[in-house]
């Protein structure tokens, strides 16, 4: 498994795990997070080898499902990307007026601000 995959689905996991099965959720940690083998997994959990693979796949489709509907993954990393350059760009015209405070004083608010909203 490609470390993309696993860092792809760990994040689909951390936006929209709790909309799966409690089943799902098991097997989708042990293979995942835990990074036993489909095989592993079946004997912890009494079923099939093919039983924990088609559970792993309906799991990720599920989450990928969720994510092109709903979005909020790209939205997460959009706004990431926008406070980022939001705060460079305050930190451009304090450098730019190191000498007016009042600017300064409102600058820092803002970026406060921002900072709240990447919490």
């Amino acid at each position: 498994m490609q470390f993309e995959e696993t860092a792809k689905m760990n994040l689909l996991f951390d936006f929209y795990g709790g909309l799966l099965t409690e089943k799902q959720r098991l097997i989708f940690r042990s293979y995942y997070e835990d990074d036993l083998s489909l095989a592993e997994i079946a004997d912890n959990i009494q079923i099939s080898r093919q039983g924990v693979h088609d559970a792993l796949r309906k799991a990720s489709a599920s989450l990928e499902e969720h994510e092109s509907k709903l979005c909020l993954i790209r939205r997460f990393k959009n706004v990431g990307d926008i406070a980022g350059r939001a705060k460079a760009e305050i930190d451009r015209v304090l450098a730019e007026h190191p000498d007016d405070a009042g600017l300064e004083t409102r600058l820092r608010s803002v970026r406060a601000m921002i900072d709240k909203l990447e919490e």
